[in-house]
This record gives C-alpha cells, structure tokens and sequence, in this order.
C-alpha cells in the first residue's frame, strides 16, 4: 500500500511539469493568437474584440435613447394634457418624442447589426 501512494506521489510530480511543456499559445477562442505565425486568426480575433466593443457600446447608447424616448413621450401627453394640441409647446414637445423615437431606432438597429457581426466574427474564430 504504501509502495502504490509513494509510486503515485512521484508519478504526479514528475507529470505536472511536463504537462506545461504542451501547452501551445492559445486563447479564449482556441486558436493561436500569435500575428507572425498566424495571422488571420490574429484579425479575427480583432475583430471579434472590436465587435464586442461596438456591441457594448451601441447597446448603452440604444438604452439611454430609450430612456429619452420615454421622458419625451411623457412630457408630451403633460403637455397634450395641460396645454392642447394645438400649442406651440405640445408641437414642440412632439417633435422632441418624434426625434428621440427616431434616435431610438437607429441605435437599436445598429446594435442588431453589431450582435449579428459578432456572432458570425465568433464563428469564423472557431473554426
């Protein structure tokens, strides 16, 4: 018994070492990343990065027109309500919900498009 934990022992001090002289320069998507030995993984692997960023950013930046979106529309049926449509202030009170749909929208659109650039950049960094 005690000759099996010894050999066990020494088995798994001798393996653990060897075991980093295998490892190869790989990243988080499996390939190497390494722009003089493999370029193309290198630029999609960029890209990837790039997409993530852009992602990320046009997400926040359709969140917060959202948030304008819902003030504007809320002051306009203030104004609607306190003043009439026929006001200068609700007109001008429509066209800013007007504006921020349209602003909404756009940002919305450019998030699909960047999650959908993403998604096909991490597949082709898979492969």
């Amino acid at each position: 018994m005690n000759k099996k934990i010894t050999s066990l022992i020494l088995v798994a001090a001798l393996v653990v070492p060897g075991m980093g002289c295998w490892a190869d320069d790989t990243n988080a998507t499996g390939n190497n990343n390494n722009p003089v030995e493999h370029p193309v993984n290198a630029y999609t692997n960029h890209e990837v990065k790039a997409d993530m960023t852009d992602s990320t950013e046009y997400a926040q930046k359709a969140a917060d027109s959202k948030a304008a979106y819902k003030q504007a529309k809320a002051d306009y049926e203030k104004s609607l309500k306190d003043n009439g449509a026929d006001s200068q202030t609700t007109i001008n009170a429509k066209k800013r919900m007007h504006d921020a749909h349209q602003e909404m929208r756009k940002y919305n659109k450019k998030t699909a498009k960047a999650n959908q650039d993403l998604k096909a950049d991490e597949t082709k960094a898979q492969q």
